[in-house]
Formats: C-alpha cells, sequence, structure tokens
C-alpha cells in the first residue's frame, strides 16, 4: 500500500485494459463458435458422392439350350411325378431290392437305408449309420473354409479340391490348403482329395486324353498319386474329369482299372464324378472300378443355358433312374446343389450366385423369391440399373432336404454337398440324420424356419476393390410340410436373412501395377517421393491422414495437381473396429470435408488404418468396410505389402518383399495390382523413398505399367474423386476451406513467430552476457568509499534493495528493519 494515498501500487483507475481483456477473449470465443458451427453443419449437409456403376464382365449371347428336360410337353415331365409320388409308390425300394438280388458288391444296402459292410476298415462310415455324408472343399473360395470350421462334425467324408493335372506337362500338381488340413486332421473326418483336370477354371479334357494314352504318363500320374495319399492318409482319391475328348470310354475305363488295382491293393478307396445324361461316361464299366460313383444331379440349367431350375426333383428322379439302370444303388452317392444357383440377364451368360448372395440381391432390388412346389427351386425377377431384366434361380436348404429324402428312400449310399461355402447354413440342421421317412418324423421344423445370421463372409468377384453389399441380418422362413411322406412342400420367405457380402472389382492385367501411399502427407518424405513419380512419370495413389493434410495442404494441392488420386484413411488414424460409430463418421467424413475444401473435389476412395488386406475374414477387418460403405465409400485393399513401416527396415528389404509377394502371386495364378507403401509415420520413411525408384525401375524394366486405381476399375479419376457441384452446401464448403487455410497459415505464422521469439529471447541473453561480463570489467577498476561496519575500504559497489511490498504494510517495515 502507499502511506500517502492508501492505494495499491498498481491499482489503475482506469477500466479499458479490463474492456480489451473481456473483449478480446468474447471475440476469440465468437470466431471459435463460428467454426465449430460451420465445421458441423458442413458435415451434416456435405456433398454425398455416388458410387459409379461396374460391370463384372460383357454379357455375351446364351447357348440355345436343349435340357429343358422338364418342359411341360418333355417325356421326362410325363414320365416322372416327383419325389413325393416317387415315395407314395415306394418305385425305389422295388428297385433297390431288385438291385441288391442281381449284384453281389461289398457295399449292398438294405431296403429304405444304407447299411455299410464294414469288411475293410476304408469302408467304414459307421460315425453315421444314415450312410455317407460328404462335403466337397475348395481352396479358392475363403468361405468354404469357414464352412468347413464350423461343420465339419456334420460330415463324415470331405472331397477337397486339392489335386491337378498340370495341362502344360500331364503330371500331379498340388495345392493342399494346410489350415484347412489341420482342421479336418483334428476332427478325424475322413479326405478324399479331388483328381481335376480344370486348370484356370478350364477343363483340359485334351491333357486327359495325352495322359490315358501314354503308358508311362499314364503309370506316373497313379504313382505319384498313391505317394500323396499314403504320404497324407487319406482314405482314396476322386476322379472327376470333365470336358473329354476321347471317341469312346476304352482309354478312361483302362485308366480307372489300372487306378482301381493299385489302390485297392493299399486299401485305398477310388471314387469318380459323372454327370447325368453324358454319353462320354460308360457307367456300366466304370462301376466295376470305382467303389462309388458320385452321380453329379445338378446344372439341369447352367450358365451358358437359357433360365430355368438348378435341379428339378424330376430331373433328379430322372437322372438317377438312368443311372440305376447300369450302377448299383449301393454304389452311388447323390450329389447335391448347395452352392445357390445363377444370375440370368436377360439374353446373356448367367453370373454364379452363392445362396447368400442370390438373397442379397432379391433383399437390394426388392425381389419377391418364390418357391416353386413342382421343381422344389427358386426363382425371382428384378432389373439393374440399365433396366436389363434378370432371372435367379437357386436352391436352398428345403431343396436338399427333399432330395436328401429322395437319396434315402432310393436306397443309395449317401449325399455330398457340392459345395462347403455357398450353402444354405439350415442344411447343417439335418445334414447328418437319417432321412428315413420314420427318423425325419422327429426332427423340428420350428428351427428350420429361423434363421441367425454369422458374421463370415462370402466374396463375389476378383480384385482389390472391395464392395459391402449385404451385412448380417436374421430371417425368418416359413416352410410347410407334406407330412404324409415328410417333404417340405412349400416355403415363404418371410424375411430376408443375410451376411456379410462383398463384391471385389478391380481384377486387371498381371502386368498392371498401382502403387499407394498410405499415412501422409509428411513434409519430409512426400516431397521426395512425389519427385520420384514425377521424374518416372508414374501416377499413385495416396490415402491420407486428416490432421496430416490439414496441416501440409500446400502437399494436398501439389498431389491432386500433380495427377495422383486421394483417398481417405480417417482424420487422426484410429482402429475404426474399436471405437463408436459415431466417432468413425466423423473420422472419415471430416477428412472428406476437408480434401473437399482443399481441392474441391470429393473422393469414393478409403482404406481403414490397420486394416488393408484385399480379402478381409476377421469381424474387426469388416467393420470399417461396412462403415465406409454406409457413406458411399470404396475400400481399396492390397495384395503386395512390404511392412515398410516396421522400424529398422531397409530399402533392401522393401525392394525385395514387393518382388517376392508379386512373384507369388503370378506363381499362384492371381493378378495382385496393388502395393501398399507409407509416406509418412514411423520413425521414418527414408528406406521407403530409397526403395521406390528401384521397385518403379525392376517392374518397368519387365514391361508392367504403374497405373491407377480408377484404371483398373476401368473408369476415370472424376469417377472416383468427383468434383463437389455449386449446389447446396458448396459455399459451407468453401466456409470450412477458409478455416483451414486460416488455421493453417495462422498455425504457420504463429509457429515461426515463435521460433523469430526464441531467436531473440537468446540473442537478448547473449548481449545481456556480453554487457555484464564489460560492466564486470569497468566495475573492477573503481575505488568504493569505506563501508563502516565492514572496517575497511573494500572493492564492493552500491547495491539497491527493492522490497516486494504490495498489500504488505506491516512486512515492509520490519523488512526494512532488518535491512
Amino acid at each position: 500500500m502507499n502511506a500517502n494515498t492508501e492505494t495499491q501500487v498498481f491499482q489503475t483507475n482506469s477500466p479499458s485494459r479490463w474492456k480489451r481483456a473481456k473483449w478480446t477473449s468474447r471475440f476469440f470465443l465468437l470466431l471459435a463458435l463460428a467454426a465449430v458451427a460451420v465445421l458441423v453443419i458442413s458435415l451434416e449437409q456435405g456433398f454425398l458422392p455416388a458410387i459409379p456403376v461396374f460391370k463384372n464382365k460383357q454379357y455375351t449371347r446364351l447357348i440355345d439350350s436343349t435340357n429343358s428336360f422338364v418342359s411341360k410337353n418333355s417325356l421326362i415331365a410325363k414320365k416322372y411325378g416327383g419325389f413325393s409320388k416317387f415315395i407314395y409308390n415306394q418305385k425305389a425300394l422295388t428297385l433297390a431290392a431288385a438291385t441288391a438280388a442281381k449284384i453281389k458288391s461289398p457295399y449292398l444296402c438294405s431296403v429304405g437305408k444304407p447299411v455299410v459292410t464294414p469288411k475293410n476298415n476304408f469302408q467304414s462310415f459307421a460315425s453315421f449309420p444314415a450312410g455317407i455324408r460328404s462335403a466337397f472343399y475348395v481352396t479358392w473360395d475363403p468361405q468354404s473354409f469357414y464352412s468347413l470350421q464350423r461343420n465339419i462334425s456334420k460330415i463324415n467324408l470331405v472331397i477337397p479340391e486339392w489335386m491337378f493335372i498340370d495341362p502344360k506337362g500331364d503330371t500331379l500338381k498340388i495345392n493342399k490348403d494346410e489350415r484347412a488340413f489341420e482342421i479336418m486332421k483334428k476332427s478325424g473326418v475322413k479326405i478324399m482329395p479331388i483328381l481335376s483336370n480344370n486348370e484356370g477354371e478350364i477343363f483340359h479334357g485334351d491333357a486327359v486324353q495325352r495322359i490315358i494314352t501314354n503308358t508311362a504318363k499314364r503309370e506316373r500320374l497313379i504313382s505319384d498319386v498313391v505317394t500323396e495319399l499314403e504320404k497324407n492318409h487319406f482314405v482314396g482319391v476322386n476322379v472327376d474329369f470333365e470336358e473329354l475328348q476321347q471317341k469312346d470310354d476304352a482309354a478312361l475305363v483302362a485308366f480307372q482299372k489300372e487306378l482301381y488295382k493299385k489302390l485297392h491293393e493299399r486299401g485305398l478307396l477310388v471314387t469318380q464324378d459323372v454327370v447325368p445324361f453324358n454319353n462320354d461316361y460308360d457307367y456300366a464299366q466304370l462301376s466295376k472300378y470305382n467303389d462309388y460313383l458320385f452321380i453329379m444331379a445338378y446344372d439341369e440349367f447352367s450358365n451358358e443355358s437359357v433360365p430355368g431350375p438348378i435341379c428339378d426333383q424330376k430331373w433328379i428322379e430322372a437322372a438317377v433312374d438312368d443311372a440305376a439302370k447300369k450302377i448299383p444303388a449301393s454304389k452311388m452317392i447323390l450329389a447335391l446343389a448347395a452352392y445357390g444357383g445363377y444370375d440370368w440377364p436377360k439374353g446373356s451368360v448367367a453370373e454364379n450366385v452363392t445362396y447368400q448372395k442370390a438373397l442379397s440381391i432379391a433383399k437390394e432390388e426388392d425381389g419377391t423369391i418364390d418357391f416353386d412346389n413342382h421343381t422344389y427351386n427358386l426363382s425371382y425377377t428384378y432389373s439393374d440399373d440399365d433396366n436389363v431384366p434378370h432371372k435367379v434361380y437357386f436352391t436352398d436348404a428345403a431343396t436338399v432336404f427333399n432330395s436328401m429324402r429322395f437319396a434315402s428312400e432310393y436306397g443309395l449310399s449317401g449325399v455330398a454337398l457340392w459345395r462347403l461355402g455357398a450353402e444354405d447354413s439350415r442344411i447343417w440342421d439335418f445334414y447328418d440324420k437319417d432321412m428315413s421317412k420314420q427318423a425325419i418324423a422327429l426332427f423340428d421344423f420350428n428351427a428350420f424356419s429361423r434363421v441367425q445370421s454369422v458374421d463370415d463372409v462370402d466374396y463375389s468377384g476378383d480384385g482389390e476393390v472391395l464392395d459391402i453389399m449385404s451385412t448380417p441380418t436374421d430371417g425368418k422362413i416359413r416352410p410347410e410340410i407334406d407330412r404324409d411322406e415328410m417333404l417340405i412342400s412349400e416355403e415363404h420367405y418371410d424375411s430376408l436373412p443375410s451376411m456379410f457380402i462383398v463384391q471385389k472389382y478391380g481384377q486387371a492385367d498381371k502386368k498392371k501395377l498401382v502403387l499407394t501411399f498410405d499415412d501422409g502427407p509428411d513434409p519430409t518424405y512426400t516431397p521426395k517421393i512425389l519427385d520420384i513419380l514425377s521424374k518416372e512419370h508414374v501416377p499413385a495413389t495416396f490415402f491420407m491422414v486428416g490432421i496430416n493434410a490439414e496441416n501440409n495442404i500446400p502437399l494436398v494441392k501439389r498431389i491432386y495437381n500433380e495427377g495422383h488420386e486421394i483417398g481417405n484413411h480417417t482424420f487422426t488414424h484410429p482402429n475404426v473396429a474399436e471405437i463408436s460409430r459415431r466417432r468413425a463418421m466423423l473420422e472419415m467424413e471430416s477428412t472428406r470435408l476437408l480434401l473437399e475444401s482443399i481441392t474441391g473435389h470429393s473422393t469414393i476412395l478409403f482404406r481403414a488404418p490397420y486394416n488393408a488386406d484385399a480379402e478381409p475374414e476377421k469381424m474387426d477387418e469388416l467393420i470399417p468396410v461396412a462403415l465406409a460403405r454406409t457413406r458411399n465409400y470404396l475400400d481399396i485393399g492390397e495384395s503386395i505389402d512390404p511392412e515398410d513401416w516396421q522400424p529398422g527396415i531397409t530399402a533392401d528389404s522393401i525392394f525385395n518383399r514387393v518382388i517376392n509377394r508379386k512373384q507369388e502371386l503370378n506363381l499362384a495364378d492371381q493378378s495382385g495390382n496393388i502395393i501398399l507403401l507409407h509416406d509418412a509415420g514411423g520413425e521414418g520413411r527414408q528406406a521407403t523413398v530409397d526403395a521406390l525408384p528401384r521397385i518403379i525401375h525392376y517392374y518397368k524394366s519387365r514391361g508392367y505399367t504403374f497405373t491407377t486405381v480408377a484404371d483398373i476399375l476401368h473408369k476415370t479419376r472424376g469417377d472416383l474423386m468427383p468434383s463437389v457441384p455449386k449446389g447446396s452446401g458448396y459455399y459451407l464448403i468453401q466456409s470450412t476451406y477458409l478455416l483451414a487455410e486460416f488455421g493453417y497459415w495462422a498455425g504457420h505464422i504463429l509457429f515461426y513467430v515463435f521460433i523469430l521469439f526464441i531467436i531473440l529471447s537468446l540473442a537478448r541473453i547473449l548481449v545481456m552476457s556480453l554487457l555484464a561480463a564489460r560492466q564486470h570489467q569497468v566495475e573492477k577498476q573503481k575505488v568504493f568509499p569505506e563501508i563502516p561496519f565492514i572496517g575497511s575500504r573494500a572493492q564492493i559497489p552500491f547495491v539497491s534493495i527493492i522490497v516486494p511490498a504490495y498489500n504488505e504494510e506491516l512486512n515492509a517495515v520490519a523488512s526494512l528493519e532488518n535491512l
């Protein structure tokens, strides 16, 4: 306090300073609120770009079909009344008894129920008294693995597609799925691999012809098959030769005879797949040299025929009747259509659809599913985006149920599902059951009507660009039961069940590659990468983290202006599967809004952090893809990931990993076009910068072309990054851009001002130090007066003492007295 005025030492009578402080804070608060309001409104009313229409293939004209066996005027339609009439008339029971009496076989069946005589250990499938319950497994569909994993306890024989004839060398080629093999071994199920002449989705009948007509090649193939079976403890082999080119069956029968002799010497089974009504097969002769023949009773109408049922009940009955004239019922296994069906565009070749995809399309296109109680097949119609009418035919659990009832009453040795991974999951409610009329009377059809969704994923198409078609939902299907014959006579799809259905796009020439960079832009490494790309005339796709884009606006502009594509990699790089849906949407949309503000163009390209796999399998991988799809994003995967983010990785490692991975894909006859690299994050990306020109030069020298995501989708950059229209929300986006620019430049200006102040402060300290040193030298040369209490003249300067006396009247007096 001041003793004279009794006022505070630092007190002021003017309120101007407080007013300035209040209005300044109010101004900045108002500015912040306005910025938040603009951002929120922009996010709510922002531009939502549309996903362009993709065509998986160019439609070609259909082959005229003469396979309409069940048309109203056909002989089969007139002769056969269907499963219900067949069971009622007991026709199959009489035929089975007569066949058993005439033909001696170690695989005799009693009337109405197969009984496998366990003469040799390989003949016993006693774990299921109802007979053989087998299923085909394929390596090319991930869903087949999941189905095997879930349902292996419901089958006693699995038939994996693992052994192939190499048409280049006419030799045996193995493509065994090790993880599936481990599950099979652990379960104890019997394994009988397929020996197929399918290579590259083409059946090479010419290769089969060369082998079976050449003694040396035939013996080598059989020897290699035996070695593979014994090495892996398989129970036998399933021969699946199709599109044969032989003039007669003599050579094929001779091959089967020799194979049968060699395998039976070692206690191994021989089976073969035969197509109904096909003159390529001499059923009578082949039945002598096979333990079982699989009657492939499906594809009555196929992708190259006109639309029609997959397997009409009358057609199946006719096929089995025709085969039974030459094959004992005890040697027949009925192969069932559990693969879904076909989607026929009008006048064009059909596309295969799994059961789940058939439901997904029906759900999306509002198709009404009709269960035909004359054929036991299902169908619906719809029109696509180009107004082309489509007709979809497919099968479900009811189709399989009725066919199994027929097989049981006919006295066949069992059934086989073609194929695991595409089936109606309700099949597993009854597949391992005895399907005789008495046994199935106890079946709970209420459980059959409740369809629970699963979290697995079903893929369709090829490529590394993913589009979610449906997500898991439960469904309800009401069956009507023919209690007299225990058949499902009708079905009503009240609500459609679904699972994750992913459509894959972007399969391209193996010689095309797409460079993608995640986590940027980075002020140090992104410019170096852009310089390399510019020098090599190579485009790329940059998946940007929003916060990095906000801090490097000029780099974002440069990337777009130099012709590269830009994708969304969220705003702060979280694991989308581990955050709330609200935050996930905010992460994606704030980044999209920022990119729109900076470039004037939106983007439908998205890649979730920690999830760039072109074929995600787990829920935490699928959730980001599904969430992004709700905002019209396509998920851009990759097949070539050198993991350049790893600490301490070198340019040599990155280069070698890219080369090795691409070679693996080429050897597996897979395209694999997209390479994943990083231009930011981690300890630094210098190794990536050093490896990049080496990767480009290596592939360019070998005839490869570097291109864009748009190109492999047969689109333009404008399709994937459409310009923001000057309509509703456009000026909000411009306001957002001004805020972003203001934030960018204000941040940079404050940063540089801060650096300047630090430099000036350091300079001031340096100057003060120099002045203090100089003053010290001057003071040393001065003579000071004698100080009484010291008692002698000393070289001590006068000292001024400042006493902190603000509001401290008593303390100030005491301090002065002490001093």
